[in-house]
């Protein structure tokens, strides 16, 4: 069973996946395309994940993305709000 990870890192870890991936979290949140249960599902996701130093080496090397990596947990509700 895999240890969650620190919450704050995982937080900004969502959050940088999030601008490469030409999403805003806050205006989803604002308009009610995701609700703070979705979000903290999204962090809690991340806290989970296995690949987070693959994760951060790719978020180091690149601003942008067409889409979060196939291995992120969140890759299909990165996908989601993207096209919402």
């Amino acid at each position: 069973m895999q240890t969650l990870g620190n919450a704050r890192d995982h937080f900004w870890r969502v959050i940088k996946m999030a601008k490469a991936t030409q999403v805003d979290l806050s205006t989803a949140l604002d308009e009610g395309v995701i609700n703070i249960d979705e979000y903290a599902d999204m962090i809690t996701g991340c806290q989970g994940c296995a690949q987070v130093g693959k994760c951060d080496r790719l978020l180091e090397a690149v601003d942008q993305l067409d889409e979060a990596p196939s291995y992120c947990v969140n890759h299909d509700t990165f996908a989601a709000l993207r096209k919402a």
